[in-house]
Order: C-alpha cells, then structure tokens, then sequence
C-alpha cells in the first residue's frame, strides 16, 4: 500500500486507464521518499489491475536497484523489445539512476527517441541534474515531495503498530523510507534481545518469551506494507548470530535451528511448534 502521494497514485491509474503513459519517466525527489517504492506498486498495476505490491513475480516489468552499465541497457533494450504478456506495456525501472554512466544514458536516450509501442522505462534519482539534459529533455519528470504528519501518522501505524510512533516520525521529517529504516533497526535491536533471552530460557519461561515473538511477528505481518515477516526473520538471523559465538558447543542446536528455519521458510508450518521443537 502506498501511503501519500495519493495524488500521484490517481493521475497515474488515470493514464494507465486512458492509455496515455509516456515511453518515459524521470522520478525526482529527496532520497527515502518512497519513489522506488511507488514505481514498484506501478508495475503490479500494470499487471493485476491492484496498486498493491504482492509476493507474485513480476511478468511484464524489469525492477532493477541499480544498474550503471552498457551491457545492462542491452538487456533492457533486448526486454523492452518483447510483447507484454498480462499487461499492456513493458515497463523498466532503474533505481539510483544517477550512477548510468553516460554511455548507458545515451543508451536510454536512443530508445525513447524510437521506443517500442508498449515500452515504458521510468529512471529514478534524488537530483535531475545528475543526468544529461538530453535525457531530460526527452522523459517527462515528476516530483515526490515529502508526507504530511497526518500521513507519517498513517504509515506508521500500518508499518509498526508495535514502535512508539511519535520520535520516529520526528526523525524521519515526512520521508517513509527512512520511518521504515528507522523501524528496521529498532526490530534488529528487539530480536538481538530476543535471541539473548531464548538461549537463555527453557520451560514455561521459554514457552511465554515463543507466544511473545510469534504473536508480535503475526501482528506485524497484518499491519506491515510489505507482508513480510521481519520480526521473525530478524529474529533467526540474531540467534543464528548467538549461537555461531561458540559454534563447537552449539553446533546441535544451530543445526536445528537452521532446520527449523527451513522448515518455517519452505513449508506453511506451524511457527510456533517449530519454535517449541528448538
């Protein structure tokens, strides 16, 4: 779910619906104010119909984090050029556009001078100035401004209805990415004193601090954007972290835990009793 930006969300499901995207976007705006985000839920749009993200692969939509090269634009060009399997376009994103090199933009340049029919390619970076003004010229350009306390206030209870939500709003000054860093390093602090005080526990003890990491670990997944289990996640990588401190004595139990977190990861088992079984 994309909170803010909420105008940017409509005028964009009105273009995909009139079919009037551009070959060519340049999202502009401060870093962690969600524009990587928002081009990701764009593609899904353009695919299912729902600006939501899901855990479904992408068919019709190339998501890079980074790519500077001239051999990447090849691949792009090469993807671009293929008909589009359940949506109408084929669409490229390139995060941290500002490290093309400017032979890779040029590159870009020359396909949005000819474009393929369904091809749209959405570059994104924090400054405009960081790509040649050829390319500037030739690729609309739309701003990601910051959130609105209302809005922060909104994303964090969806994102963490755990976390204190009045200091991190305060940090992050209206820009989501770094409300959710912010967040994610709170969980790694919480699950290092979780795997501290698992290893430590057995018993009833054990079992109440296990009813405690799955219940919370449920309550993020309903309210998380993502849907992704972080705090379980954070919570495995700290107790594997614990145990590989003395690995010849806690060779047994980091081999089942390594089991058990494959089991959790692979199969739709009861997290919970795998934890037990530990």
């Amino acid at each position: 779910m994309v909170i803010g930006h909420s105008q940017l969300v409509k005028d964009f499901k009105n273009l995909v619906k009139n079919g009037r995207l551009a070959h060519g976007y340049i999202f502009f705006g401060e870093p962690e104010i969600g524009k990587f985000f928002f081009a990701k839920h764009l593609a899904y749009f353009l695919e299912s119909g729902e600006f939501e993200l899901s855990e479904r692969p992408l068919q019709d939509a190339l998501v890079l984090d980074d790519a500077s090269g001239i051999d990447a634009m090849r691949d792009l060009k090469n993807f671009l050029w293929q008909k589009p399997n359940l949506s109408s376009k084929r669409l490229v994103v390139i995060n941290n556009s500002e490290n093309l090199t400017p032979q890779a933009q040029n590159a870009i340049l020359k396909i949005t001078e000819e474009p393929p029919e369904s091809a749209v390619i959405i570059l994104i970076v924090n400054q405009l100035e960081n790509l040649l003004p050829p390319l500037l010229s030739r690729m609309q350009k739309i701003y990601f401004g910051r959130l609105s306390d209302e809005e922060m206030r909104k994303l964090m209870g969806l994102m963490s209805p755990i976390s204190p939500i009045g200091p991190i709003i305060n940090a992050a000054l209206g820009r989501p990415g770094r409300a959710m860093r912010l967040v994610s390093d709170g969980l790694t602090k919480d699950a290092e004193q979780y795997a501290q005080q698992f290893i430590k526990s057995s018993g009833p003890v054990r079992s109440k601090l296990i009813k405690e990491i799955v219940d919370l670990n449920k309550d993020f997944i309903e309210g998380s954007p993502s849907g992704k289990s972080d705090i379980l996640d954070k919570f495995f990588e700290s107790l594997i972290l614990e145990l590989r401190k003395d690995p010849v004595q806690n060779a047994g139990v980091l081999k089942d835990v390594l089991h058990r977190l494959f089991l959790i990861k692979s199969y739709n088992v009861n997290k919970r009793l795998q934890l037990e079984a530990i």
